[in-house]
């Protein structure tokens, strides 16, 4: 019996495809718009390679005398220096694209760096500083600027982030392609037909839910594989990548399926489940990245989409993660509680009705 129920629930769901299309159209409309206008904020930073500086020297400087030791530890750290005898330093640095200006003076020398290459700035400080310190010394033979690459996780960018927690945030919305079916099962009585039969309280639940995470599933696995083609987005390990988006299904399945089973309504079950999981989605980084959010980590971790949008992006970076356990724990912990409840209320409803 169960059977034939939830093969008439995937009959009742395919009858209105429209729902199923917004699945995969609408996760990769939205990625595509918003990869597009935060590529530049979530840009990988690039250490500068090569830079022109500029410099004037006043005739009785004592500097004047360094110019050529300077020169050549410029060439060596990719700092090529040029004269320039007329301008003021900020017309030149603008006008030239100059990574700064050194005035020499009889006092001494000021340096002058640009707002938008502050990194060229402080690499010019520290090695007229270097050269300097080695004139005094006697020894300006080897002078290098260090450098260091400490292990970090590598950055992720605009097109991989809202590539796969729209997937995720699109999955948690479900309910949309359930509308249909629980509309066929009021306007025809089918559910009160199934409870005086012989299925029990469970049967019906499950002949409910697994089309529902069936025909999602497909719809945001689709998109995903879309996405991956036509956006580029890089999924890491797409096995335990498909694991996460997958929980995440069915436990808002299950999530708004409770909620349906209580209010016994789809407009009051629709705008709840939006609230709900709008807010936490803007705990996740749905809207705003989790990298970049002000809130609290142990306010971001109510959210169950703010675990699974982290297995994900760190997936997609390193091709391990640490949040996975706690996503298949919170995201199982969710389907198993709101199933009970769900089914619980559910058998209420049928004695009441017996």
């Amino acid at each position: 019996m169960i059977r034939y129920l939830i093969k008439n629930n995937f009959k009742i769901m395919f009858r209105n495809p429209v729902n199923i299309l917004l699945y995969v159209l609408c996760p990769i409309l939205i990625s595509a718009i918003l990869i597009s206008a935060f590529s530049t904020l979530m840009e990988s930073y690039e250490a500068p390679g090569a830079f022109e500086v500029g410099y004037s020297v006043e005739a009785d400087s004592p500097y004047a005398g360094i110019m050529e030791a300077m020169d050549s530890v410029g060439k060596e750290n990719g700092i090529a220096f040029n004269r320039y005898n007329t301008g003021t330093p900020e017309d030149l640095i603008e006008s030239h694209r100059l990574g700064g200006f050194i005035v020499f003076t009889k006092e001494g020398y000021t340096i002058y760096e640009s707002r938008k290459r502050q990194v060229e700035g402080a690499k010019l400080e520290y090695m007229i500083s270097a050269v300097y310190n080695g004139m005094i010394s006697g020894d300006v033979s080897d002078i290098q600027i260090p450098t260091e690459s400490p292990e970090v996780a590598p950055a992720i960018n605009s097109t991989d982030y809202y590539g796969m927690v729209y997937m995720v945030y699109f999955g948690w919305c479900a309910i949309v392609c359930a509308a249909g079916l629980f509309s066929q099962e009021k306007k025809h009585q089918i559910l009160d037909r199934f409870r005086v039969s012989n299925l029990s309280p469970v049967q019906i639940y499950f002949g409910r839910a697994i089309p529902i995470i069936t025909v999602v599933s497909i719809g945001i696995g689709s998109a995903s594989v879309i996405s991956a083609f036509v956006l580029g987005v890089h999924w890491g390990n797409i096995i335990l990548s498909g694991m996460v988006i997958l929980l995440s299904v069915i436990a808002a399945t299950a999530f708004e399926m409770m909620i349906y089973e209580i209010t016994q309504s789809m407009i009051a079950t629709i705008i709840l489940s939006f609230g709900i999981v709008w807010w936490l989605g803007y705990l996740g980084g749905a809207f705003e990245t989790y990298m970049f959010s002000s809130w609290p980590e142990s306010v971001k971790l109510i959210s169950p989409l703010y675990h699974a949008n982290r297995a994900l992006v760190e997936l997609s970076g390193t091709g391990h993660s640490d949040y996975i356990l706690s996503s298949v724990i919170f995201l199982g912990a969710i389907t198993v509680i709101s199933s009970l409840i769900a089914i619980f209320v559910g058998s209420l409803r049928r004695k009441e009705r017996a």
